[in-house]
């Protein structure tokens, strides 16, 4: 065999280790990822047979486990449709509940340790690891469905499809100057009016209302006061259509008169 063949052969073998050792580490690095995805999903799916645990094929409706996440430290907390919050550790022990809302929680995500949980009212809430609030709001007019962090914010999407970012950092140190410093300075932004509000309820259901009988409801007052609410009950789509048509005509007409 000749030098040139010679080198050839040793380059070829470098190679082939070369590559063996790349798939090598590469299997490696996989089966890694494969092992901590298994461990998370593991202590998910402990903490969801403790959390059904004695109630056989049956589980309460109202303490239906919604959503799990896990923090920084190795707790997992679970969200149920009456709002409880509990704690749990990694081998499905149940550590503690917290009431912090009475509407089912939807959904979790994490950013240091802040736990940020998101409920069917529309509200969200920030928790810290021990589940005092630090703070809450009406993020939402409808439930939140999903919550997520990036650039700087968390993001939340609700059933109707609205999307709104809140900034990572609030509530945060200069929240509380900057609250301070708008009370003080209140009466230089704000004006003071005193305004009546005539609230009724007009069931649909029950019947159509005459005309007449929308005048003597509504027409009587509404000169006297700045703002009108209608709630209807029992109410389809073409009947609760016909029915808020009819109530704002009635308004306009006697708001003119």
């Amino acid at each position: 065999m000749s030098s040139v063949q010679q080198d050839q052969a040793v380059e070829d073998e470098v190679k082939v280790k070369s590559v063996s050792n790349s798939k090598k580490d590469k299997s490696q690095s996989t089966s890694f990822l494969q092992r901590s995805r298994n461990a998370i999903m593991g202590a998910a799916d402990a903490v969801r047979r403790v959390a059904t645990k004695g109630a056989g094929a049956f589980v309460d409706d109202t303490k239906r486990t919604e959503a799990l996440v896990q923090t920084n430290d190795g707790i997992i907390w679970s969200g149920c449709t009456n709002g409880l919050l509990v704690q749990w550790d990694g081998s499905g022990t149940r550590l503690q509940d917290f009431n912090r809302h009475p509407c089912a929680v939807q959904c979790f995500c994490t950013f240091g340790t802040r736990i940020y949980v998101g409920y069917v009212s529309g509200i969200i809430q920030i928790l810290d690891l021990e589940g005092n609030i630090i703070a809450g709001w009406v993020a939402h007019n409808s439930p939140v469905l999903k919550l997520a962090v990036g650039n700087g914010s968390v993001y939340s999407l609700a059933t109707h499809g609205g999307i709104r970012g809140w900034n990572i950092a609030s509530p945060g140190p200069i929240d509380n100057i900057i609250r301070s410093e708008l009370a003080a300075k209140e009466l230089t932004y704000t004006r003071r009016h005193s305004i009546r509000i005539l609230i009724g309820t007009w069931n649909v259901g029950q019947g159509r209302a005459s005309q007449d009988a929308l005048l003597s409801w509504l027409g009587s007052v509404v000169s006297d006061v700045g703002i009108v609410v209608v709630g209807l009950q029992e109410v389809d789509m073409g009947a609760g259509f016909l029915a808020l048509s009819a109530a704002k005509e009635t308004v306009r007409l006697y708001s003119h008169s």
